[in-house]
């Protein structure tokens, strides 16, 4: 199984990740991020950088099935009714 870490800005991860026409620009470095997103060098919370791990839809599937996690309730986008970021856990909208 293979993880990769990235960097990305919070308003692409908030917004634009899974939606995004194109898709959505992973960084390898929070300083390449900050060296070409320049609004997440700031002090703008929206805007902040995020770390974020991707891995193949296999990978992923087979952590799910060892997790014990009900695949049905992962939804392909992640403005769902459950996320989990680094900086802040589990958050769940209403």
């Amino acid at each position: 199984m293979r993880a990769v870490p990235g960097w990305m800005c919070k308003v692409d991860f908030d917004y634009e990740l899974g939606e995004a026409l194109g898709g959505t620009t992973l960084f390898s470095s929070k300083e390449d991020l900050n060296r070409c997103r320049k609004c997440t060098a700031g002090k703008d919370k929206d805007h902040r950088p995020v770390e974020v791990v991707t891995m193949s839809k296999e990978d992923f599937a087979r952590l799910v099935a060892l997790s014990g996690i009900d695949p049905r309730g992962i939804v392909t986008s992640n403005v769902g009714p459950a996320i989990w970021t680094k900086e802040e856990g589990l958050l769940k909208q209403v």
